[in-house]
């Protein structure tokens, strides 16, 4: 995995509210309107943390109606996760 991404995921992991919406998102799939309650933001601020994670690659959303489902891209974390391992028993 490229460095650039990996160091863009953690970046958006970083945040507290962001935190909240990955770590809701392990229980399954999440409307934006449950996690706006969850994360207790204002839904403009729910969205541009939404925003974040989707470019860092961490989640993705279905268009449902008028509300987004989003769930976690299970690959992205394990590979974020594995890189971060490797790193750690490095020289």
């Amino acid at each position: 995995m490229n460095d650039s991404i990996v160091i863009e995921q953690f970046k958006a992991l970083g945040d507290p509210v962001r935190w909240t919406i990955v770590r809701e998102l392990q229980g399954g799939l999440r409307c934006a309107c449950e996690l706006a309650d969850i994360a207790g933001v204002s839904p403009p601020l729910l969205s541009h943390h939404l925003k974040v994670l989707r470019e860092a690659g961490l989640i993705s959303g279905t268009k449902r109606g008028r509300w987004i489902d989003y769930t976690l891209d299970a690959d992205a974390l394990t590979e974020l996760f594995a890189a971060f391992e490797l790193e750690a028993v490095g020289p």
